[in-house]
Parts: C-alpha cells; structure tokens; sequence
C-alpha cells in the first residue's frame, strides 16, 4: 500500500447522509469526510434521496482518483448506488472497486481492522 497521491488502497464507509474515505498506506490512514447536499422538502421518499446523494457521490468518485483498490462499505443501499454511479459515470474508478460489502456503523478503528483482514496489508 501507498499513500493516496500514489496508488494504495481506499476504503469508502459510505450511507445517504455522508461518506467517510480512508486512504491507507504502510505507515498511516488518512481520514476524510463527505456530506450529502440535502435540499429542504418535506418528502421522505428513497428517490429523493437518492437525487440528493449525486453530487456527494461525484465528489467521492474525484477522490478516488489516484488509489489503486477501492472497498466500499455501509449499513444500507448507498453503497449500492455509488458503485452504480461510478459504474455509468466513472468507469475508470469503477474498476479499481474490488469490494461492496455490508457493514454497521464502524469507527475508525474497526474500518482500519476491516482494511487490514481484506486487503491483507498492515495499516499504521
């Protein structure tokens, strides 16, 4: 693993709400954070939601742009629908994903642990 402006890994925890992107290297993690740009309505609907995350969802794909391997985790269908948008709108990005699994509400640490078994890397 390298550091993120040289290849490495990333993972992406990621929910309707915000994204936290850690790029993992040999001796550290770096941590960032991403909001979802919500609109005031009075909907609850999915769809909605969904339109909301776009633009969190491009700003996630930018940012993965110089990583090597890519997993994404979360709780519901957002991961989902990230690597979907990735898929039709980044394809390049796209490709470094080798993971979309299910995951809770991890800290930081419990993310750097998951890292370490799945990519089978020590993480600083």
């Amino acid at each position: 693993m390298t550091d993120k402006t040289g290849g490495g890994v990333t993972v992406v925890w990621v929910d309707l709400d915000r994204a936290r992107i850690f790029h993992i290297s040999e001796d550290r993690m770096e941590r960032e954070s991403v909001e979802a740009h919500r609109h005031e309505h009075h909907t609850h609907a999915l769809e909605n939601h969904e339109r909301d995350c776009v633009p969190m969802y491009d700003e996630i794909a930018k940012k993965l742009g110089t990583t090597d391997r890519v997993l994404l985790l979360g709780p519901g269908q957002a991961r989902l629908h990230l690597l979907s948008r990735l898929q039709e709108h980044f394809p390049l990005v796209a490709r470094k994903v080798v993971g979309c699994e299910k995951s809770d509400h991890p800290t930081d640490s419990q993310i750097a642990a998951y890292a370490l078994k799945y990519f089978h890397k020590p993480v600083g």
